[in-house]
């Protein structure tokens, strides 16, 4: 790829080329460029990929190498000067630099796998031959205007006409020549484009009129993004291009170096490799009124290159199959060897033939996966392994196997299983099974899995052993709640059996529907159960049938109630002696009866109870009380009330006559 300048009728090689890089054999990746007019030397020029080891030297090339190309095998450039296409080994030996002839200042060279292609930038043609420099055409395709570039895609052939001063486009057709469209991209973002190249997704172009621009466009020539990547500064004139599968490179002729960017046009990078050409240094950009004139005289970096590697397929095993690549490329099938680019990402799959299945990768894959992802950081070789399909059997064995919680059968039409116990039957190959399922009555079925899904009927085709699963799961029994209430003076208990109900706290539990629950009532101290009520009757254990909600009713009557043994009153204080049948809290008060005063207090008094005991209860009388006793004597009604602690409430009322009295109450 080169840039052109219109000098009346003549035309100055003013610029560089772009190379192509289809894989080499090469471990660690490399950068290929040509050194051009007055760059000291003319040469190919070579460098790993971040830059470093850089030999300007690596291939001479005296006749002004404006194109190049490197393939897995081979570096090709354009001798502008002489016409003639030259050619070298991946480690620069073996230089030819007349493997073509012929050419009218040739300008650019592409490849694809099986043809050499370049472009007369003189004679306004596209010239081809065999990859062996045989059945040479230098007028392949005619009717370009100065192209300075020529690219091969998979599909197409695109080249880019125009120079400084003409109409600029990009030119496309078909592989054999045919369906030449000269305008195939036309526009503002097409401004004497020096580079065209393409990946898988994208066509990508420098500019070397106007803004320092690579312009991309979609593949079908829509979507054009005239300023994807702002190349450099103005008058730094973009020239050579390369996409690989990690970056987009390009060489800056007036700038004398080679910028670098991500394939998304981030990262941008105008002096990846500064100064790039021998003889030179890098160089401020030429003004625009400068760069018609000078840039012929001048030298610089024009085409760029990156290595390619090779990814070779085979395919071995009983079987037969096919293996195809992602991108395209690789067809295996007949095309099992297709170069790729530095760092490119590629996916092969593999398909088998009727009657064969694949097995797995062996080299550079592994695993049984149908695909799988090699990285082009070096030559790779893949092995796709094949096996052939043993003939079927005459028949094959249906297994039937039951899950879940529940309980039922599967039967086969035509016969042979009955699961119940017959689980397992061969069929003939090729036929018809339909299996069955019936719930027992205590269950539902759930479905299928396995072999069969759904709910439905299941049927099989015997092409190969099957395993069904029939799941049936268990009713749910509706349950019903047991109250118990306890009543009575007395205290006690309710147990079940089975466990549920502890009342105590816990007196109402659910029960399986038809279940037989028996209730247990146990008596405190002090206490008597005296019978059941409700849906249980007499006195010994109760037996519910749960068929229904039920509720039974347990008394416990009190067998011996608090007892009052004495009471008396002296000195201001009313005396109790009191038995008490269990721990609780007793409070007493002492009240007027009669008609003066009727219902006044007298006294009050309460206590805790610790346990069953004898205790003294003194009802102290208030000061109202006392000063009254000094006139005349005062009748009194005297309240005992115990609560047992977890049972019910009692009382006691007796009677006493206070005398009357001014030092104390006699009685």
């Amino acid at each position: 790829m080169g840039l052109l300048k219109h000098s009346s009728l003549s035309l100055a090689a003013v610029s560089a080329v772009f190379a192509f890089a289809l894989p080499a054999a090469a471990s660690a990746g490399s950068l290929y460029w040509t050194n051009i007019n007055s760059a000291t030397p003319l040469s190919v020029g070579t460098s790993g990929l971040d830059g470093s080891a850089r030999n300007n030297s690596f291939v001479l090339a005296p006749d002004n190498p404006y194109g190049l190309f490197v393939t897995a095998n081979k570096i090709y450039w354009t001798n502008y000067t002489s016409g003639t296409i030259g050619r070298s080994n991946l480690d620069g030996s073996g230089v030819n630099q007349d493997f073509i002839t012929g050419g009218s200042r040739p300008a650019d060279v592409s490849a694809d796998a099986d043809h050499l292609y370049w472009a007369n930038s003189s004679s306004n043609s596209i010239g081809r031959s065999n990859l062996d420099g045989s059945g040479v055409n230098q007028n392949f395709i005619t009717g370009t205007a100065t192209a300075a570039t020529v690219w091969v895609s998979d599909d197409y052939i695109y080249w880019g006409n125009g120079s400084f001063a003409g109409n600029s486009s990009i030119g496309r057709s078909k592989l054999d020549g045919t369906g030449v469209n000269q305008n195939f991209i036309t526009g503002a973002g097409v401004r004497a484009p020096a580079t065209v190249a393409s990946d898988a997704n994208y066509l990508y172009w420098t500019n070397s009129a106007g803004a320092p621009t690579i312009s991309r466009a979609e593949l079908d020539g829509s979507a054009v993004e005239p300023d994807f990547i702002i190349a450099g500064a103005d008058g730094s004139l973009p020239n050579g291009l390369e996409i690989s599968g990690q970056y987009i490179y390009w060489t800056l002729f007036s700038s004398n170096a080679m910028g670098r960017a991500n394939l998304d046009g981030s990262g941008v990078d105008t002096s990846f490799i500064s100064p790039l050409s021998g003889g030179l240094a890098a160089r401020r950009p030429l003004s625009a009124s400068a760069r018609g004139a000078a840039v012929s005289a001048a030298g610089g970096p024009a085409s760029v290159a990156v290595s390619q590697y090779e990814l070779r397929v085979s395919k071995s095993g009983s079987g037969t199959g096919t293996v195809k690549s992602e991108p395209a490329g690789i067809d295996c099938g007949s095309a099992c060897t297709r170069s790729f680019w530095e760092a490119q990402r590629v996916t092969l799959s593999a398909t088998p033939s009727d009657g064969a299945k694949f097995t797995g990768w062996s080299g550079d894959c592994t695993g049984s996966a149908a695909s799988c992802t090699v990285t082009m950081s070096q030559a790779r070789s893949v092995t796709a392994n094949f096996a052939q399909l043993l003939p079927p059997p005459s028949s094959f064995l249906l297994s039937v196997s039951k899950g879940g919680s529940g309980a039922g059968a599967v039967s086969s039409s035509p016969a042979g299983i009955s699961c119940g116990s017959d689980c397992a039957q061969n069929f003939a190959s090729g036929s018809k099974v339909t299996l069955t399922a019936v719930p027992a009555d205590t269950s539902t079925f759930s479905g299928w899995s396995g072999a069969c899904s759904g709910s439905a009927s299941c049927s099989v085709t015997m092409t190969e052993a099957r395993n069904v699963t029939a799941t049936f799961s268990a009713v749910p029994k509706r349950s019903f709640s047991l109250t118990v209430v306890k009543s009575g003076s007395g205290l006690g208990t309710v147990s079940s059996t089975p466990a549920g109900i502890d009342c105590g706290p816990d007196c109402k539990q659910s029960f399986a529907d038809g279940s037989s629950v028996t209730l247990v009532a146990k008596s405190t101290s002090g206490a008597s159960f005296t019978g059941w009520g409700g849906d249980c009757k007499g006195t010994a254990s109760c037996r519910v049938a749960i068929t229904r909600a039920r509720k039974v009713e347990a008394v416990f009557e009190s067998s011996n109630d608090f007892k009052i043994i004495s009471t008396r009153a002296r000195h201001g204080v009313i005396h109790s002696k009191i038995w008490f049948p269990h721990a609780g809290y007793v409070a007493q008060r002492g009240v007027r009866f009669g008609l003066l005063r009727h219902g006044a207090t007298v006294c009050t008094d309460s206590r805790n109870v610790g346990e069953a005991s004898t205790l003294n209860i003194d009802c102290r009388l208030n000061d109202t009380t006392r000063r009254a006793l000094c006139w005349h004597p005062i009748p009194v009604s005297i309240k005992t009330t115990f609560t047992p602690t977890g049972g019910l409430t009692r009382s006691r009322t007796r009677y006493i006559l206070l005398h009357r009295t001014c030092s104390g109450i006699l009685g």
